[in-house]
Formats: C-alpha cells, structure tokens, sequence
C-alpha cells in the first residue's frame, strides 16, 4: 500500500517537528548558557502553546478528512507522541527554574545534546515522510539511528545516577539529599523524553512495513 505523498495533515506534522526541534535546541542553549534560564521559561512556553496548536489543528484535520494519507490512528499516535516530547522539554526547563539549580553541569549539557540530536533525527524523518513517504533509504537510517541515541541515553543515565546516588558528587552537591532529588527528576524527564523518541522510531519502523 502506498500512502499520498501531499498531504496537509503531513506538512502539519512537519510544522510540530520544526516546534519541537527549535524547542529541543533553544533548551540546549540554556544548559550552554545558564544566565538565560530565568526568561527562557516563558519563551519555551511560548514554542509549547504554538504546538498544542498544531495538533489541536491536526485533530481537527483528521477528523474531517474523508481519505486520509494513512490510518486515523497512526496519524494521531504520532501527532501524540510528538507533543508529549515538547511537553516533557517544557517541564524540564520548568524543574530547573522552580527548583532553582544554581548552574549547569557537563551531564545536563551531554544529555541535553542527546536529546537535541534526535529530535533533530524525528524532524528529518517527518519531513521525509511528507515528501517521499517511507521509501528512502535514509528513513530506514534514521529510525535505526534513534535507538542508538536511546541506547547512548541509557547509558548516560545510569552513569549519572551512579554518580547521583552512589558517589554523591559535588557537581549535584550531592551531600544534600533534597539537590539529589531534584536532579534525579529532571535527569528522568529527560530519559524519558529520549523514550518517547524510541517510541517515534518504532512506529517509523510499524509503518514502514505497513504502508509499503
């Protein structure tokens, strides 16, 4: 089955993912440079309202398009999944503020350039969606390589966390068991942000086989 090439609700999506990707960047930033955490909240919020948008828009599309380039649900999935990764960008830039961490350190800024690269990878696919379908060979690639940068989160993240609450290292002024609370949530919406972009990858992979 081969799915239309031009579709309105694809170029849609292509508008969330561009949302997302500037989102997933504009948090890189902040880690880079931590002085502008303090007004970066509103801005952020700002990118997740113009999202909620596009995928109200999205809804709104699917429900009253009588041919649609592939089934209700697996456009809807996506739309989803693609939200949940700005909501969870949105609240940990949030954490950060309200929990007041005084600075950033090298493992936020390497899993936050984890998490950049593969909404950077979601954004190039979606938009291979919208102009070739699945046929190329670099939309096979760049699901295959959104699990490696999953697989690179993982283990991150249990480097941390061993760091956190093994070694209680001074970079989390991890003496103090409050600090160490704090940082293990906002390290675990980040892992769960590179989950969700598994997730993606693995209806990339569903609806390859299933629409080619």
């Amino acid at each position: 089955m081969l799915i239309k090439k031009k579709s309105k609700i694809f170029k849609m999506l292509v508008d969330q993912s561009v949302i997302i990707r500037d989102a997933a960047q504009f948090f890189q930033k902040i880690t880079e440079n931590w002085h502008l955490l303090q007004e970066a909240c509103g801005q952020m919020k700002e990118l997740e309202n113009q999202s909620d948008q596009v995928v109200h828009n999205i809804a709104n599309e699917i429900e009253k398009t009588f041919i649609l380039p592939m089934d209700k649900e697996d456009l809807k999935e996506l739309s989803e999944l693609l939200d949940d990764v700005m909501d969870n960008l949105e609240e940990v830039l949030n954490r950060l503020f309200i929990y007041r961490i005084p600075s950033s350190n090298d493992s936020l800024k390497e899993m936050s350039r984890l998490m950049t690269r593969a909404v950077e990878v979601l954004h190039k696919n979606i938009v291979l969606l919208e102009k070739f379908g699945m046929s190329s060979d670099e939309f096979t690639m760049n699901y295959k390589r959104l699990h490696d940068i999953e697989n690179e989160g993982d283990k991150l993240h249990r480097k941390i966390l061993e760091s956190l609450l093994g070694d209680r290292s001074d970079e989390y002024n991890g003496r103090d068991p409050i600090s160490v609370i704090k940082w293990k949530e906002i390290f675990l919406t980040i892992e769960e942000t590179l989950d969700t972009c598994e997730k993606i990858a693995i209806i990339f992979e569903r609806l390859k086989i299933k629409y080619m």
